[in-house]
């Protein structure tokens, strides 16, 4: 790909990712839809381009994402996890050991479900929830259930670009 179409590009992704997370903020029917549809921008980018490009789309939409989104829950959720998982799944993908694979990702999943855990308990980030009020293995439970089908239909999405996309 040219220079000049890699950076075209990049920058309509960008401006994609931005606008999904201003959408999932903006309405309450989109809600993490929209984090979730915003997180497989910079996976696209990884697969047209370079994972340095997938950087520069999740560094550029994270900055502006926190700051033009209002609803700054959705922007955080995006900087934390829906978009810098993109860069890591694939980094882990690239090992081609499945259980190898399975086993980082829930760790990673599980660093992140401490995080945003006790950062909740700390009164950090609200959400309107009782989530911090549940013991721990419970919100993890809950949040490793929840990872395994959004990693399945994360790939599933990837695939399907790579299918239409060539």
């Amino acid at each position: 790909m040219k220079k000049s179409a890699q950076v075209a590009y990049e920058g309509l992704l960008t401006a994609m990712t931005v606008l999904f997370i201003w959408l999932a903020g903006s309405m309450p029917v989109i809600s993490w839809a929209g984090c979730f549809c915003a997180g497989v921008f910079p996976a696209v980018m990884i697969c047209k381009g370079s994972v340095k490009s997938g950087i520069i789309v999740y560094s550029a939409s994270s900055f502006l994402s926190f700051a033009l989104v209002p609803s700054k829950k959705y922007a955080v959720a995006y900087i934390l996890f829906f978009g810098i998982y993109s860069i890591v799944k694939y980094k882990i993908e690239k090992l081609n050991n499945l259980g190898l694979e399975w086993i980082l990702k829930f760790f990673y999943a599980a660093l992140i479900c401490f995080f945003i855990y006790f950062a909740l308990k700390l009164g950090f980030f609200v959400l309107g929830g009782r989530i911090s009020s549940q013991p721990i293995f419970v919100v993890l439970i809950m949040f490793l259930v929840g990872f395994v089908i959004y990693d399945i239909i994360f790939s599933k999405m990837i695939a399907l670009f790579r299918i239409f996309f060539k």
